[in-house]
Parts: structure tokens; C-alpha cells; sequence
């Protein structure tokens, strides 16, 4: 049996620690390595996760001499802190866990099956929204959808799960809120040492190694049986300045890596129609976002570095990847963010990441 490393990253996630903490220990799975980082959160999440590190009980169900506390003195970002984590696993496999998710009891054990099949690199698990059980299991996320106009979405979200994305298939990739990779394939596509780009800090990390994967030839399976609930979305969306900042700049230095000039110049109506709408969406919700244009101008240089890197040990060609290329609907992406834009957090709310 292949040993699991877990790497949950916590941020002010006192009110999700509890349930994620109680899932992990009910899990079927017997070889589990618990890896815990702090982001140096300020809510009291600290000593909860100082707590069950060193609870006999939790050090009697992980594997080796685990759960392992890492404190870091500043938020150090999501990206960095993954690669923190998975340099101080040892598992076959590698399980990113946002503090805001609740396994079912065979969740990683599902998953394992599934990273089984020839060439898997990942596996994507079924996300369902809070709270547990509830009525339709309505889907958060069953992987990674990627559209000719370069932007991306969890496949199946807010469809009604007990209907919806019921079989197992090849997807493009994995949400990273619980997703399992293979430390082989993380191992082959990093870049400089780094598994998770850590100039992302946050938000569109888990999209680029779904890329720099696909370019590699490892396939990603959705597995419908390995189930989760996630506290994230709901009827609408939680944004704030952070959110927003890091999305608009990390889409683009995840397009300025792994694209191909070739189709995303013959994708360029559809990519500049969608960039002038986000632009316009930004400057009416969050003028303060746009200055991420600045960070994409500083970051160029390093991501056209990381890109010749990337380029050059690429397996697939660009025309065989395009085919995950899917068409985007506007009229939905118009009424789902235009009329139904959700919540903005208040200034000085903190963001789980």
C-alpha cells in the first residue's frame, strides 16, 4: 500500500479546523502522513493545530512521526507553503487539503484506486457544497474545465451531484483543495524546485500544474465514488481584493507559460472580448485589482523563463492538447457574474488563503 502525504495549509480557519481535522482521522486509508503548515494566522487556529499534533491519539493513527506542525511567521501564500509541505513528505502520493473541506470516511482511499491506472498523474475526487448531506449534493467541483478563451471553471459546479458527473473520466485537471498527485509527476514538472509556482501566492496554482502536466503527457481522472464537501461558493461568491488581484494576474502568467502563440492567436477574439469584459467587470466591482496589471509587466521576465523551461521539455503536441480547449458560453458567464455577482468581503476581512 502506497503512503498518502497530506498537507493541509491553514490560514484563520478556526471554524473549518474541527470537521477537516475529525475527517482526516476517520479515514479508511491506513498509511497517511499528516503534514500541518500555519500561515501565521492571528484567529487561534494555531494552538488547535498545536493541539492535535501532539494529541497521542492523532500521533497513534499517522504514519511515522506525524502529524508534523510548521510555523511559518508570515502568510507566506498558498503556493509557497504547498511546496514547504510536499518538500517535507515522504508519501507516493501527495494530498493538498484546504482547511475548509470534509472527507468522507473512503475519500483517499477511492482516490488511490483511481491514481492507479497507467499514466495518472492526478485525481480529481467529487466536491460537494456544505453543509454534508445535504439535499441534492449540489457539486463544488468533479475537476478542472479549460475554455478556448482561456479561462477555466470547476467542471459540474452547481449542478445537483446526485444526477451529475456520475462516472469516472479523464478530465483536464484537478481543483487543488483536495486533490491527489503523484509525486512522480510532481517531481517531472517542477521547475526550479518549485512543485507550485510560488509567484502565484494564491489562485490559479493548481490550473498551472494541471498544464505543465498535460504538456508532460500525465492524464488526471475524476473519480465519483472518492466524495468531499467543500465550504467554498455556495449561492454566490465570497471576493475581495486578494481574490480578485491574484486571478486576473495569475490567469495570465499560467497563458504566458504553457500556451502555444499558435492557437491562442487563433483564439484571439474570443480571449480579447473575455479580457475587455473582465477588465470592465474589475474596474466597476474592484477598480483596486487592476494594478495586477503591474505584477504581470514585473513577472514577465521570470515567467518567460519558467516558460522556455517548461517549453522545452514538453511531450504533447500544442494541436492534441487543444482538444481539452472547450467553447465558452458568454450568455451564462454574463448572467452568473453579471447578475448574480455575489458578496465583495469588506475591507480587512481575511481570506482563507
Amino acid at each position: 500500500m502506497k503512503p498518502v502525504s497530506v498537507v493541509l495549509i491553514n490560514f484563520n480557519g478556526l471554524g473549518d479546523l474541527p470537521a477537516c481535522l475529525q475527517s482526516l482521522e476517520e479515514q479508511d486509508y491506513p498509511d497517511i502522513e499528516l503534514i500541518l503548515i500555519d500561515n501565521a494566522s492571528s484567529d487561534g487556529s494555531p494552538a488547535v493545530l498545536r493541539e492535535f499534533a501532539s494529541r497521542p491519539g492523532a500521533r497513534a493513527r499517522f504514519a511515522g512521526d506525524t502529524p508534523t506542525l510548521i510555523a511559518n511567521e508570515a502568510n507566506i501564500g498558498f503556493s509557497p507553503a504547498l511546496n514547504q509541505g510536499i518538500k517535507a513528505s515522504s508519501g507516493s502520493y501527495v494530498m493538498p487539503l484546504n482547511t475548509d473541506v470534509v472527507m468522507d470516511p473512503g475519500f483517499i482511499s477511492a482516490m488511490v484506486r483511481a491514481a492507479s491506472g497507467e499514466g495518472v498523474g492526478s485525481v480529481s475526487g467529487k466536491l460537494l457544497r456544505f453543509p454534508p448531506h445535504e439535499r441534492g449534493n449540489i457539486i463544488d467541483s468533479a475537476g478542472h474545465v479549460i475554455f478556448r478563451n482561456r479561462l477555466a471553471e470547476n467542471r459540474g459546479e452547481g449542478s445537483p451531484g446526485d444526477v451529475a458527473c456520475l462516472d469516472r473520466a479523464e478530465v483536464f485537471g484537478t481543483c487543488g483543495a483536495a486533490a491527489l498527485y503523484s509525486r512522480e509527476m510532481l517531481d517531472d514538472v517542477a521547475v526550479d524546485g518549485e512543485y507550485f509556482d510560488e509567484d502565484f501566492f494564491a489562485f490559479w496554482e493548481d490550473l498551472d500544474l494541471d498544464w505543465r502536466a498535460r504538456l508532460r503527457g500525465w492524464r488526471c481522472v475524476y473519480e465519483p465514488a472518492a466524495l468531499a464537501w467543500h465550504a467554498r461558493g455556495g449561492a454566490g461568491y465570497r471576493k475581495s481584493l486578494l481574490v480578485e488581484r491574484h486571478n486576473y494576474k495569475n490567469r495570465w502568467l499560467t497563458v504566458m507559460k504553457n500556451d502555444s502563440a499558435r492557437y491562442l492567436l487563433r483564439n484571439l477574439p474570443g480571449v480579447t472580448f473575455t479580457e475587455l469584459m473582465k477588465a470592465g467587470a474589475l474596474l466597476l466591482r474592484c477598480p483596486a485589482a487592476l494594478p495586477a496589471a503591474v505584477d504581470l509587466l514585473r513577472l514577465a521576465p521570470r515567467m518567460l523563463a519558467k516558460r522556455r523551461v517548461i517549453q522545452s521539455r514538453r511531450l504533447v503536441p500544442a494541436r492534441e492538447l487543444e482538444r481539452w480547449f472547450e467553447p465558452f458560453d458568454y450568455g451564462r458567464w454574463v448572467r452568473r457574474h453579471a447578475l448574480n455577482r455575489g458578496e465583495m468581503i469588506v475591507e480587512g476581512e481575511r481570506d482563507r488563503r
